[in-house]
């Protein structure tokens, strides 16, 4: 057996045990692993989305994917990205419900209580946690704003790449599309943004869109809950 291929399966049966124990109350090994990565894949999720409650449940749904469905690990040194793939594609999805489902609420109004306004233009009202207030400034706001006006395709790789700091061949695998593509995108999605903020891109991307505090915890309880349930991805979930 190849070295990488036996490190693999020892990965796999590490967290297969891991789970396991999570049935009994010993949650932290899992409670560590969705601790590093929730907010990387919780940008991910909310870069396609655009929903702070949606991106949480993509989220959710992308740990108890990858911890029902261990095998599809390829190797042991690419967790992350296959964690990041797993939040990609459940998240388009999540995306395709939310245009079905606001397409099917805009078709139930009158016509007079149509606004026209299509899904991408809406604006998102986001839930304000106390550690999410502390951490408002100016700067940030309007940096999470140029950032959801980039169109669909640019914002997932500015947020991967400039954001996350993922590199280009991990980018491109998470979104299926060529380096080359992510190069060019990254570029024309950095030219697209105001000139006047790109001095601030830097220090103040690092800050956006964060994922600490009660969050991170009402996310990390939630997994364990349905790992300990036995429940896996729920064929919709809807907010009302």
């Amino acid at each position: 057996m190849r070295p990488l291929e036996s490190s693999r399966q020892e990965l796999v049966s590490g967290l297969s045990v891991a789970v396991e124990e999570a049935h009994h109350g010993r949650t932290d090994q899992l409670t560590e692993i969705m601790q590093q990565n929730n907010q990387r894949l919780f940008r991910i999720a909310r870069s396609i989305v655009r929903d702070d409650m949606e991106a949480e449940d993509v989220v959710q749904d992308a740990f108890v994917k990858a911890f029902t469905q261990l095998q599809t690990l390829r190797t042991a040194d690419s967790m992350t990205a296959w964690l990041s793939k797993i939040t990609v594609n459940l998240a388009l999805s999540k995306l395709r419900q939310i245009k079905r489902r606001n397409v099917a609420t805009a078709a139930s109004r009158p016509m007079g209580d149509r606004t026209g306004a299509s899904f991408a233009q809406a604006e998102i009202v986001d839930h304000i946690t106390p550690e999410a207030t502390a951490a408002i400034s100016d700067i940030r706001n309007l940096l999470e704003h140029e950032i959801d006006s980039l169109g669909d395709g640019f914002r997932e790789v500015f947020v991967m790449r400039a954001i996350e700091q993922m590199s280009v061949e991990e980018t491109a695998n998470a979104l299926n599309i060529r380096p080359e593509t992510v190069k060019s995108r990254l570029h024309r999605a950095k030219a697209t943004l105001r000139a006047g903020l790109e001095e601030h891109l830097t220090a103040a991307s690092l800050e956006a869109f964060p994922f600490g505090g009660s969050r991170c915890a009402r996310t990390t309880g939630t997994v364990i809950a349905r790992l300990q349930k036995g429940v896996r991805i729920p064929s919709s979930r809807q907010h009302h």
